[in-house]
């Protein structure tokens, strides 16, 4: 039982995805296979479907294997079903997202460009690893990274890839912080780009009428054309931002082990 509950695990976490079918232009398509039709997932699929996944199909043969071994169980048993079903939709998902920044990079010339914005939750100046209980509670600085995706002028397979961070010791995260991040952003650019799309979490400091607000005068004050905002799930498309956010800690507690010994 532990050997298919862990391949199970193995499976959605790791082998799943790969089975999903989308084209290069973020299209999801028929799947004869019913647990790897997307099309299917989204409610949208009229077609027969033959066939099924022996893997996926475990899930369910496992868990009545344990209905029946805990009976008394019973209520804990489906609660934790329906737990593995919206993880199991999270992972669909984040394909199909996933597929979409590909895409979007795929639509990108050299008059455009693609924005990825993401703030990393909080950078402590005492180390960059410390354990929950020193983590919450405290007062850091804040940091806001604009990844900018351009395309070469003279070669048009090849792509540009610029990062801003943009630091602050107040450890607010809203909109007018994003804001002042963009503004940076484009009043340091060297060609700046006749049209954007932006692609961020879905969290507050981006998700809010004021900041809203803000970007629809963009095209008045920078002359850019917002084609797009696609706001992500948490813990969804992960990005080359994750990264670098990683690397930043690396060096921060790198810095922070040598001044300290």
């Amino acid at each position: 039982m532990i050997n298919q509950l862990e391949t199970i695990k193995r499976h959605l976490k790791r082998e799943y995805e790969k089975e999903l079918t989308i084209n290069t232009l973020e299209h999801v398509q028929h799947d004869n296979c019913i647990e790897h039709c997307l099309k299917f997932a989204f409610g949208n699929c009229n077609e027969e479907h033959s066939e099924h996944c022996e893997k996926c199909s475990k899930v369910d043969s496992v868990f009545q294997q344990i209905l029946q071994l805990l009976l008394d169980k019973k209520d804990i048993i489906i609660e934790n079903r329906a737990k593995l079903q919206y993880y199991w939709a999270h992972q669909a998902r984040k394909t199909y997202i996933n597929a979409q920044f590909n895409a979007a990079l795929l639509r990108l010339d050299e008059n455009g460009a693609i924005i990825v914005a993401d703030y990393k939750m909080k950078i402590l100046p005492q180390s960059a690893r410390e354990v929950k209980s020193d983590f919450f509670g405290k007062k850091g600085f804040t940091l806001h990274t604009l990844l900018v995706y351009t395309r070469k002028a003279d070669d048009s397979t090849s792509l540009n890839l610029e990062v801003l961070d943009h630091w602050s010791t107040d450890p607010t995260q809203d909109a007018w912080f994003t804001a002042s991040s963009f503004d940076a952003l484009f009043s340091t650019m060297e060609k700046k780009p006749s049209w954007i799309e932006i692609l961020s979490d879905n969290s507050a400091h981006y998700h809010n009428k004021e900041l809203m607000m803000i970007i629809s005068q963009w095209s008045k004050w920078y002359d850019i054309e917002i084609k797009s905002w696609i706001f992500l799930e948490p813990g969804e498309a992960k990005t080359t931002v994750d990264s670098h956010h990683a690397q930043v800690n690396s060096f921060l507690f790198t810095a922070s082990f040598v001044t300290t010994h």
